[in-house]
């Protein structure tokens, strides 16, 4: 074979391609190259900014452009001189520190899962938030305890966002993992270094995305092994109580009773047309609703009350059947659910650990105990799932029979969820009904308790002085032991003082001489009586001598007396009057309640036969007081030498306020002078 052909030659090439020769060119000298200056300051100092000519060749600059060996001697002058060493001190800057260097250098990590998942990943993993990425891997490969007991660790790992892997992400990831399932992949190192990923990346390879191939199934029997006794005793707990309430509806004989004395009356009341064999639970709420005429009880509390006093025997219906209280809560057919899954999760593991992906522990990751720890649990599983379902059969066949029983469509839901619920909110009801007719019953008795003693204390009036006497205690009052009694003998035995006696004495004159009025030209009574008193007085005072008073003299002082002695007496009573009603005050606030309305009429009869006596006894010493004027009239005897005295007396007015007056007309009473003279005017005595 002949050598090769020569190579062909290139295309031409095109015009206008040719670099230069197209303008002519000045040759200028090259610009010297500006070297830093071999004496640099210590620290970073402030810059200053320059505008650069571009050609100092041309300028006044180009005779300052020295040679390398002339810069360096010009600078080791400065150095000298001190000149660089105030330049630095003037014009040092101020050092910079880097805020935030290690989210710089977590920015610097690659990020391939979304910023949501990330976000979850810091909140659902921040009590490991201080462990290293590796330990983290670690705990959660190994089946660690703090993994299995942290309620929301193992909740986010079983996430959707965790199990299902994206396409565009598992296409990231894939060089940073590697295959489990293959035969050396501990042998095998990743194309990439996963170091490069952020920490959430890190766990989410190493876990999620490496052990895809049986995570779900491994997270779901991790969880079961957690969860299968709390929820066991959950939920065969409400199981049996349904099952209990059941039958105790089923054996209550009192309800059953109960329910047929509702349809007896009902039917009692009803038209031919609404008579009724039986009736449904849902016509128990419609009890409450039909009112008696007063609108005061309903036909609820109507059943209550005659099953209380007629039939108490059934009376304890509500201890019976009181377990449908607190299960009207409980949702049969939710509950009936839980139960099924409770018994097909532990089968679905049972199921994966026997033939699925959890049944070939070599495509395991090396050091995941999974399978170690899940089939320490799973035989006690086993066991409380068949129990769960021996509960769940024997509630569904009770809770169905009991609602047939009662006449209710066992296969409608509503009824299914509501059939609890009508019982207990008849029993609700019954409760209210009966503390409701022992309230009103309550207040009927009391009421008529007090509309028999009224009764008997109005038949007799002593009995009911003597209740109104006793407290509340059963103590009797002062009024009723007699104190009253001796308390107005005292008043009347007590004598008055002696200055009270002149007072009245004197009031009584001063009344006299202002009240009647003494005309000119007619004849005036003895006012032996009114000056009497007054002598008296001077006599004690003075120590004066005062004249013997005539018989008709002491006549008068015998009537004014005895008109003392009446005002005196009138004293005493209202003295008397007052301290009794102040004592039954007393009494009254002992005994913490008001006087009665007998007694307050008994108290008015009181106070007017008082004012009637009162006004009587004016009457009698207004007359007394007319009788002894007259008396005092017809014993006038002037004497030549004795002064005269006349008092004015003004007509008084005999009917104590009364429409008709009855006036004494005017009088004029001449006093006789006293035979004796005073300190002042002596008797003149002649010697002849």
């Amino acid at each position: 074979m002949g050598p090769p052909p020569p190579p062909t030659p290139g295309p031409p090439p095109m015009p206008g391609a040719q670099k230069g020769g197209y303008l002519p060119q000045t040759n200028f000298a090259p610009v010297p190259t500006i070297s830093m200056p071999f004496i640099r300051p210590k620290k970073k100092l402030k810059a200053l900014h320059w505008e650069k000519v571009d050609a100092p060749q041309v300028t006044v600059w180009a005779a300052h452009t020295p040679t390398h060996a002339s810069k360096e001697e010009k600078y080791m002058e400065l150095s000298r001189k001190g000149v660089l060493d105030e330049v630095e001190k003037l014009f040092m800057a101020k050092e910079i520190k880097k805020i935030g260097g290690t989210s710089s250098k977590k920015e610097e990590k690659k990020q391939i899962i979304s910023n949501d998942l990330r976000k979850t990943f810091h909140i659902s993993l921040a009590k490991f938030s201080q462990i290293s990425t590796e330990e983290v891997i670690r705990m959660i490969v190994h089946c660690d305890r703090d993994v299995l007991h942290n309620e929301t660790v193992m909740n986010f790992l079983q996430k959707d966002d965790i199990c299902v892997i994206p396409d565009n992400t598992a296409k990231l990831l894939a060089p940073y993992s590697k295959d489990w399932t293959g035969t050396d992949a501990l042998k095998t190192d990743p194309e990439q270094d996963p170091r490069e990923l952020t920490r959430e990346d890190q766990i989410y390879l190493h876990t999620a995305f490496e052990l895809r191939h049986y995570w779900k199934s491994r997270i779901r029997a991790l969880l079961l092994t957690r969860t299968f006794e709390p929820e066991y005793d959950e939920i065969s707990g409400h199981l049996r109580e349904i099952v209990k309430v059941s039958e105790s509806l089923r054996d209550s004989v009192a309800l059953m009773n109960i329910l047929g004395l509702i349809l007896d009356i009902g039917n009692y009341m009803n038209d031919s047309n609404k008579q009724a064999t039986g009736f449904k639970l849902s016509s128990l709420s419609r009890l409450g609703m039909v009112k008696d005429e007063k609108n005061e009880s309903t036909f609820a509390d109507l059943v209550e009350r005659i099953v209380r006093n007629q039939y108490p025997e059934w009376e304890h219906f509500t201890d019976d059947i009181g377990g449908v209280v607190s299960v009207q809560k409980l949702n049969v057919e939710q509950l009936k659910v839980d139960a099924k899954r409770y018994i097909d999760t532990i089968k679905n593991v049972q199921a994966t650990l026997d033939s699925g992906n959890l049944s070939d522990p070599k495509k395991f990751h090396p050091q995941d105990r999974v399978s170690q720890v899940v089939q320490r649990s799973m035989k006690d599983a086993r066991r409380k799932a068949e129990q769960m379902q021996l509960y769940l059969d024997e509630m569904i066949r009770s809770y169905d029979d009991i609602m047939t029983f009662y006449g209710e469509d066992s296969t409608d839901e509503n009824a299914r969820r509501d059939f609890f619920a009508k019982l207990a909110g008849f029993v609700t009801e019954w409760k209210k009904s009966k503390e409701k007719n022992v309230t009103m019953e309550e207040t009927r008795r009391r009421n008529e308790a007090s509309l028999a003693r009224k009764r008997a204390a109005n038949t007799n009036p002593v009995n009911n002085t003597a209740l109104a006497s006793t407290g509340t205690d059963g103590t009797m009052s002062p009024s009723s032991t007699g104190a009253m009694d001796s308390l107005l003998e005292k008043l009347r035995a007590a004598a008055p003082q002696a200055r009270d006696q002149r007072d009245r004495r004197r009031r009584a004159r001063l009344k006299d001489r202002h009240q009647i009025r003494v005309a000119s030209g007619q004849t005036m009574p003895d006012m032996t009586e009114l000056t009497k008193s007054e002598a008296q007085d001077e006599e004690g005072d003075k120590g004066l001598l005062s004249p013997q008073s005539t018989t008709s003299g002491e006549a008068s002082s015998d009537k004014v007396g005895e008109l003392a002695a009446i005002s005196e007496g009138e004293d005493i009573a209202d003295r008397a009057a007052s301290m009794l009603q102040g004592l039954r005050g007393n009494s009254e606030a002992d005994t913490g309640r008001p006087l009665s309305k007998d007694g307050s009429l008994r108290v008015r009869r009181r106070r007017e036969s008082a004012d009637e006596e009162r006004r009587a006894r004016r009457n009698r010493r207004r007359t007394a007081t007319s009788n002894a004027s007259d008396d005092r009239e017809t014993t006038i005897s002037p004497g030549p030498e004795q002064e005269s005295s006349t008092i004015l007396e003004e007509p008084q007015d005999l009917n104590d306020g009364k429409d008709t007056h009855l006036t004494v007309p005017p009088r004029t009473v001449i006093s006789p002078p006293s035979p004796e003279g005073t300190a002042s005017r002596p008797v003149q005595i002649d010697d002849d």
